[in-house]
């Protein structure tokens, strides 16, 4: 009898897993990526909302442009806003959904 109640309850556990979901899109986008919401940036971006100068992209915090580099390489850097952006020479260089600015990182597209 315990036999079946331990089953039973493994059941009801891995049910209650499995309805839970994933907690990042199966094509979740990288640093400077378009987003809507955490979900759609790759584990470890936050989807960054700051007017006037992130709207909407993936990104995450930082204090200081070395620190970018290390987590995401050469082709990035922290700005004042204190969130590493992905740098970029023309518009090839960043993600689907943003464009190259006149500051050399890449920013939503309008």
């Amino acid at each position: 009898m315990s036999r079946w109640l331990f089953l039973a309850c493994c059941a009801l556990v891995l049910s209650a897993i499995a309805s839970i979901g994933p907690t990042r899109a199966h094509d979740a986008r990288p640093l400077g990526g378009r987003c809507s919401s955490d979900r759609d940036c790759q584990l470890g971006l936050g989807c960054v909302d700051q007017a006037g100068v992130m709207e909407l992209q993936c990104a995450a915090p930082c204090n200081s442009t070395p620190s970018c580099q290390e987590r995401f390489g050469a082709d990035s850097m922290c700005l004042g806003a204190d969130v590493c952006a992905r740098t970029c020479g023309n518009d090839f260089g960043c993600p689907n959904g943003s464009t190259c600015n006149i500051y050399g990182w890449c920013e939503a597209a309008p």
